[in-house]
């Protein structure tokens, strides 16, 4: 359904293969969490967006202890298998530049490349390389310079990092995340090319969330299940992927909500705008 209205929501949930196993969050029977709407569709200059949806956390589970409106974006904004021929993360954040979002969770899963990590396990990057060869838009959002440093927010990750531990019992605090070209997964050498770089886990989802996020002047922190070992790092792992996702999913999902809840605008101090240099070349291109 195509919405010509865009609501004010300050808080933005996007799903990926962290809670794909469930249909989030309706399975999770989460007390205090209510679907407003559904199949929330936008138009934008970069195509029209996956069908959304608006998530309403009663003020009885919120910290500050107010009803919050979250927007849920279902498997990265994704409509088709690969994100590379496609401008899907640039269609969600135009929604959610327009919707006045300032706070951006994000789930999802990848490929444990430190051996010290094993599939189930969770971990919350702090920081990425991103070896895709992908066409930035980010001009199209912000005329400045958007710099990478502190790209994941230490206030959001905590969040993060604190829920998950209630349910997980190895949760990885921080670590780099390489974002991969798709669709396919890594070979071996590729592994042992990034291992050398001091990466942790491969996926190929970080970017440009993370970046657009910084654009659009959110802060935003991801969570990611170790859904497989990377190629080579052991070459016995044979659990398919699929049933760790259905097992954790649930999981995942109320860890999710839980962090969200636990966000405190009012004891935040970071800001994304700290991380825009300003220049003169050109005007603010708003696509």
């Amino acid at each position: 359904m195509i919405c010509t209205e865009i609501p004010q929501v300050e808080f933005a949930h996007i799903g990926g293969s962290g809670t794909w196993g469930c249909e989030f969050p309706e399975d999770l029977n989460f007390e205090g969490v209510k679907v407003l709407q559904k199949g929330m569709e936008f138009e934008t200059p970069f195509g029209v967006t996956c069908p959304m949806k608006l998530l309403e956390l009663d003020a009885s589970i919120t910290v500050d202890h107010k009803p919050r409106k979250v927007f849920f974006i279902p498997f990265h904004g994704w409509l088709t298998e690969s994100p590379f021929d496609e401008c899907y993360s640039e269609r969600v954040f135009w929604v959610l530049q327009r919707a006045g979002v300032k706070f951006v969770l994000a789930d999802g899963s990848g490929g444990g490349v430190n051996p010290l990590m094993e599939p189930g396990d969770i971990i919350c990057p702090t920081d990425l390389i991103d070896y895709t060869k992908r066409i930035s838009y980010l001009e199209k959002f912000n005329p400045c310079v958007t710099r990478m440093l502190n790209i994941v927010s230490k206030d959001l990750q905590k969040c993060l990092y604190t829920e998950a531990k209630k349910d997980y019992e190895r949760v990885f605090r921080n670590g780099v995340y390489g974002v991969m070209e798709g669709p396919r997964f890594e070979t071996a050498a590729e592994i042992r090319m990034v291992y050398d770089q001091h990466v942790d886990i491969v996926g190929q989802t970080m970017m440009p969330e993370a970046a657009l996020a910084r654009a659009i002047g959110a802060l935003y922190a991801p969570l990611y299940l170790v859904s497989n070992f990377a190629e080579g790092i052991n070459p016995d792992w044979e659990e398919p992927i699929h049933d760790i996702y259905e097992r954790t999913a649930p999981i995942t999902g109320r860890v999710m909500l839980r962090a969200m809840a636990s966000i405190d605008p009012s004891t935040i101090t970071e800001k994304a705008e700290d991380y825009w240099i300003k220049t003169n070349v050109g005007e603010h291109n708003n696509a």
